[in-house]
């Protein structure tokens, strides 16, 4: 497993732009499975965690509402989980490099959303977030979530724009987040895609701008749609993904992809 190599706060969280977090994960995929930067296609999250993260997948509910989806163990410890019997909160005593995930993710309508938790726990905090969470960091957030732990929340927006992180642990969810895309969806396999796409309505590729057109309206629909299923990730997550990278911008708004 690639390790991170950057500066760090003075709470050990990583000093990195999203252009470096891209750079991290086309590495970690380069490192994991180099074909997959060639040939567009969907990268195996249980291998990824378990021999390349080399983390324990445990599936638990976690929440009553399905509020946490995903939670990584930094430390030994206690986590709290709900019995799936009696429905009330029981204790499960984890190992470090423990990623717990709802068992609702398992369902075939979820998968997409669990791949990317999955990856969100195990390609974004534990490569990124090891050292602010380590026993011996006295400055870290380690207090923020019990035994150390931190969790994957369903309905955050904080990754979808540009909202400025507010805390140590909003700018490690976007970090993982940011990550966790960049591995399922690699920038070279995605200019691939996004090439392929163009040729087929016989177009040049270009960037999809968001009320210049009815065609680029359609494209900006159909092209996270295209997306999603060579990658095998949630359309809402190939959107936000084209979003950062500014392929799809809005009307106004933009960079080069």
């Amino acid at each position: 497993m690639l390790e991170l190599d950057t500066c760090y706060s003075f709470s050990q969280v990583p000093y990195i732009t999203y252009e470096g977090l891209d750079v991290f994960a086309e590495k970690v995929v380069a490192d994991f499975k180099p074909e997959l930067l060639r040939y567009p296609g969907i990268l195996d999250m249980d291998e990824f965690l378990e021999y390349y993260c080399r983390l324990t997948v445990d599936y638990r509910r976690l929440s009553h509402n399905k509020k946490i989806l995903g939670i990584t163990a930094f430390n030994d410890g206690v986590v709290e989980i709900i019995d799936e019997k009696t429905g009330m909160l029981d204790e499960l005593f984890v190992s470090k490099g423990t990623v717990i995930l709802d068992p609702s993710l398992t369902f075939d309508k979820n998968k997409p959303r669990g791949r990317f938790t999955g990856m969100h726990e195990g390609a974004g905090h534990w490569m990124l977030h090891r050292k602010a969470f380590a026993n011996d960091n006295p400055f870290g957030p380690a207090g923020i979530y019990k035994n150390q732990y931190l969790a994957a929340k369903e309905g955050r927006g904080d990754y979808l724009r540009t909202t400025k992180e507010r805390s140590d642990i909003d700018q490690m969810e976007r970090q993982a987040d940011f990550t966790a895309a960049g591995v399922l969806m690699p920038r070279p396999a995605l200019r691939i895609v996004y090439r392929e796409f163009f040729r087929y309505y016989g177009e040049k590729p270009r960037r999809i701008i968001r009320g210049r057109s009815q065609m680029d309206d359609a494209f900006a629909k159909m092209l996270p749609e295209y997306i999603a299923k060579i990658f095998y990730v949630s359309e809402k997550a190939a959107l936000i993904r084209m979003e950062k990278l500014t392929a799809i911008v809005d009307r106004g708004w933009g960079y080069g992809f």
